[in-house]
């Protein structure tokens, strides 16, 4: 046997910082009743990913828990087919169906081998035509969901959560929706027919497939999708004016051990100028987990496993948040570690090795969520709202790689501003406050 020997690396391989990258647009036909549909090509695949993009999300839903309850409700029959028929035909093929409902749309998506697409289109075809949201099927999936609030609502940071959401959005408006316990009770399957028949229909819908796509793969497509299945017309769009009042708000949990803690604001939209700057702004602060947030208040302090920052985008805005769970007795001491992290990043100029660190970790991060058509289809999925392009990723790149020490502390005076956030806490306040 031959002995091979390797050489002593004296030296560590050089970092190369990917300042830009290609992409390709997705090929795009329109059906005869007017649905896009966008391929990512790549014949050296034999999977394939289907996603239905409908723009029916609960901003537009007229009643709580519709539009999330509609969307887990059509894989459960339809005209043609029982529950345990979907369920079984989907395991003999080795797929597998999944259907998600969020604030801006509505999906159902499916992966499966490409030879394999030609058996469960036929499925997917009848639960979006023709669920039949039988009474006995609801009534049980209805109870599971409220049981599953009941004992989330028992949490602090899910109690946290829901108030945040109704703070940061407003109370009643399209992103400010909060579910509570008797609006489960208030749901009926007439809500579910007709929010299907309002918005499941070709003129809400887009089409996004990738991996091996071919001719017989789009004609397939056009048979069953590109039919008038219904004459409605795209929805009017809603308007969500988000009433923001920043401040603290305390819930009290008598004898909890843990306090929940949420803050944030309302932010920019993504195609706003300044977007990619707040990005590694964000990421600097707590957004990855060697942020600053991490290595003062977990790394240092010990007061909390975990505490992370985050910009969430949303068709008609986005949102800003720092979230954590701390024990009761640094409750106090965690939220004024946050500000002094906050105006830190308003005072002083970020060194040039954190900010180079932080940029190679978002090009890294941004590669590899490209990498492969089935991740470029996820990101083109996330920007279809917008009509952004794949475009947006490259240019998205691009400012990331050029962002300055100096334009990062102008956003953090600019979008950091401690007084300007909206701050809420649910734990023991007999704790918190001594």
């Amino acid at each position: 046997m031959t002995e091979i020997h390797h050489p002593v690396r004296l030296h560590a391989p050089s970092v190369i910082t990917a300042s830009s990258i290609n992409l390709n647009e997705p090929q795009c036909i329109v059906l005869p009743n007017g649905i896009p549909v966008y391929s990512f090509p790549d014949l050296s695949q034999q999977a394939l990913r289907f996603d239905l993009i409908l723009d029916a999300g609960s901003a537009i839903q007229q009643k709580l828990l519709v539009a999330s309850t509609t969307a887990s409700m059509i894989k459960e029959g339809s005209t043609k087919y029982s529950a345990t028929s979907i369920h079984k035909r989907i395991d003999y093929h080795g797929a597998y169906l999944d259907t998600q409902s969020t604030r801006d749309y509505t999906s159902i998506s499916l992966f499966c081998l490409a030879k394999s697409l030609q058996y469960l289109l036929p499925i997917l075809e009848s639960i979006l035509k023709e669920p039949l949201f039988k009474q006995r099927d609801f009534d049980v999936f209805n109870l599971r969901q409220k049981e599953q609030f009941l004992v989330s609502n028992q949490k602090n940071k899910h109690v946290a959560n829901r108030i945040y959401t109704k703070k940061l959005y407003g109370e009643g408006t399209p992103y400010g929706q909060v579910a509570e316990e008797n609006d489960f009770d208030k749901l009926q399957t007439s809500d579910l027919k007709s929010y299907h028949s309002q918005h499941f229909h070709p003129a809400n819908c887009s089409i996004i497939i990738s991996g091996p796509v071919n001719e017989k793969t789009l004609k397939e497509i056009e048979q069953y999708f590109g039919d008038q299945w219904s004459l409605k017309k795209k929805q009017t769009d809603f308007e969500q004016n988000t009433l923001f009042n920043p401040g603290l708000h305390q819930v009290d949990k008598p004898g909890s051990l843990q306090s929940a803690i949420m803050m944030g604001k309302p932010m920019i939209h993504r195609t706003h100028p300044d977007y990619f700057g707040v990005l590694v702004m964000n990421t600097i602060l707590g957004g990855y987990f060697g942020s600053r947030l991490m290595a003062n208040i977990r790394e240092d302090k010990g007061y909390t496993y975990g505490i992370h920052s985050q910009i969430a985008p949303l068709r008609k805005t986005s949102s800003f948040m720092i979230s954590t769970e701390v024990g009761t007795s640094a409750t106090k001491n965690t939220l004024a570690e946050i500000n002094n992290e906050l105006n830190r990043m308003r005072t002083e100029l970020v060194g040039e090795d954190e900010l180079n660190l932080v940029k190679n970790y978002l090009a890294g991060s941004y590669m590899r969520g490209l990498d492969g058509v089935y991740n470029q289809a996820e990101k083109f999925r996330a920007t279809l709202d917008n009509q952004l392009g794949m475009a947006y990723f490259a240019n998205s790149l691009k400012a990331i790689s050029s962002a300055t020490s100096e334009e990062i502390k102008e956003l953090a005076v600019k979008y950091l501003d401690p007084d300007s956030m909206l701050t809420v806490v649910v734990g023991n306040l007999e704790v918190t406050r001594s």
